[in-house]
């Protein structure tokens, strides 16, 4: 009875650590759809590190989230100047007041093969890495 009491104080802390780790740190996603072919085909997962939201670079591929969960690949990093209906656009890279969590605070350009859409900060879930199952 007591092998079995440490069984299962072991299997739920097991399940509490993976549970941490998968909503703060690192999680898997499966690409629904084959807009951002060949680089990423439909079916493919990914891991997402969610400790990763920042310092990014052009062609880094990112999970971001709006009203559902999105992958695209950076093209534009803030400060870039973007052409948007046909009207120049500076992407902030800071707000008038500097030191914030503003929604005019660093705005990325995004590919989502489909279309460019702007994603701020707060959007982004992490940096993404295709996975490669043989």
């Amino acid at each position: 009875m007591k092998d079995v009491l440490k069984f299962m104080v072991v299997l739920a802390a097991a399940v509490m650590v993976m549970l941490l780790v998968r909503t703060y740190a690192f999680t898997i996603y499966r690409v629904t759809s084959d807009n951002l072919a060949p680089r990423v085909m439909q079916s493919t997962r990914v891991m997402v590190n969610k400790l990763c939201k920042n310092a990014f670079e052009r062609g880094d591929l990112i999970v971001f989230h709006t009203d559902s969960s999105y992958i695209g690949v950076i093209e534009q990093l803030p400060g870039d100047t973007v052409m948007i209906n046909h009207q120049e656009y500076v992407l902030p890279d800071n707000c008038s007041c500097h030191d914030c969590d503003c929604l005019e605070n660093n705005c990325y350009l995004v590919n989502q093969g489909k279309g460019q859409t702007v994603v701020r900060q707060q959007e982004i879930v992490g940096a993404a890495y295709v996975l490669h199952f043989k």
